[in-house]
């Protein structure tokens, strides 16, 4: 399943996560401020780099390469991946579609970890539906003046620039969606509406407001209302993302189930002694092995530039579930120790919640799945 190469990768990222990541996970739970100083290790060490769909040619990690990495990192601090997903999401984005200006300004700093980014799309009104957007973009001389709110905004408040999706003033049609560079200094950005969410404390969302916030010619993204289609692969990367945070968090509470089990109790006996116990865990394994493997094949038919919005789909589907189950199991043959606030256990649980909604809910994730398979010539290969 994994080359040498990939093993080797696999192998240094763990031994991270387990050297910086865990000892000071339930700490950093507790102040829940996003860790600027651990982003800029991910930089330090390269696991910024990563590259998806639209393969930008410098990156230092392929898909399957980068899945290996969020995956590791989600199983030490689920939130830093949680994070790590729509920085790199932009960066690629503007590093393919941003005029060489903004390119030169932003791309270093975001490699190396010293500018976290942000990706504002979706709004109070527009439920699941992505381009239900309402923010307007004004043009203002060379530039534009935007209108409007964004919320569910990953990273909001930590990042120093944010990618905004906004329609044309002058548009009428849903689809006629322009990308822009914010940089969070721009007049007229308020990025102070942060809200609290089960789990995931150090990675802060919130709402982004925009009062005739300005940005200059340098920010557009890509051509002038054509930004459909990149919003379409943005997320189709956020959900195989999130594979990768369901897997991590997923082996992270089975490895806490399988330490706790093996402890000895009263009378020389583990739990893990009792198949009540040992074959829930079990079960666990053989969720992950599957989902990990999945996510995997997933990652190499993005490398090799397939079609793969409906195994996306499917895959972020069964992830997410997958890691609530084990989760759940995890805390249970813990008994009541797994109720306690802020274990690792219960923080997995916790992180674990929010799978099953971001990034396209279970329900939109069987919209996608059930249209394309409805909508597929017969005797076409899914």
């Amino acid at each position: 399943m994994l080359k040498e190469k990939e093993k080797i990768l696999r192998r240094e990222v763990r031994e991270f996560a387990d050297r910086e990541l865990l000892p000071q996970a339930i700490e950093l739970e507790s102040n829940r401020q996003f860790p600027k100083a651990l982003f800029s290790r991910l930089g330090e060490l390269g696991y910024l780099d990563l590259s998806y769909f639209n393969r930008r040619e410098t990156a230092l990690h392929n898909t399957k390469e980068s899945m290996i990495i969020l995956e590791e990192i989600a199983r030490g601090l689920p939130s830093m991946t949680l994070s790590m997903s729509p920085h790199v999401q932009c960066m690629n984005l503007i590093a393919l579609y941003g005029t060489d200006s903004l390119k030169k300004k932003i791309i270093p700093a975001c490699l190396n970890g010293s500018l976290l980014l942000g990706f504002a799309l979706s709004e109070a009104g527009g439920g699941s539906d992505a381009l239900g957007i309402d923010t307007i973009a004004r043009r203002d001389g060379d530039g534009w003046v935007l209108n409007g709110e964004k919320c569910w905004v990953t990273n909001l408040g930590a990042a120093g620039g944010y990618v905004v999706a906004a329609r044309s003033a002058n548009s009428g049609r849903s689809r006629d969606v322009s990308l822009y560079y914010v940089d969070a200094a721009a007049p007229g950005l308020d990025t102070n509406g942060r809200i609290m969410i089960t789990g995931m404390n150090n990675s802060p969302v919130g709402t982004l407001k925009m009062q005739n916030c300005q940005v200059s010619s340098e920010c557009l993204i890509g051509k002038e209302n054509d930004a459909y289609p990149l919003i379409k692969v943005l997320l189709n990367e956020g959900r195989l993302d999130m594979a990768a945070l369901a897997v991590g968090i997923a082996q992270g509470a089975m490895e806490c189930a399988v330490q706790y089990t093996s402890r000895a109790g009263r009378y020389g006996h583990t739990l893990s002694s009792y198949q009540g116990i040992s074959f829930p865990v079990a079960k666990m394994y053989e969720k992950i092995f599957v989902a990990r493997s999945s996510l995997y094949h997933v990652a190499e038919m993005c490398d090799a530039q397939e079609k793969v919005t409906m195994e996306v789909a499917a895959l972020k589907l069964f992830t997410s579930e997958m890691c609530c189950e084990v989760c759940k199991n995890a805390m249970q043959v813990h008994g009541a120790r797994g109720m306690q606030q802020y274990s690792d256990v219960e923080r997995y649980f916790r992180d674990a919640q929010m799978l099953t909604i971001g990034e396209g809910s279970s329900e939109v994730c069987q919209i996608v799945i059930s249209g394309k398979l409805y909508h597929a010539n017969l005797g076409e290969q899914y």
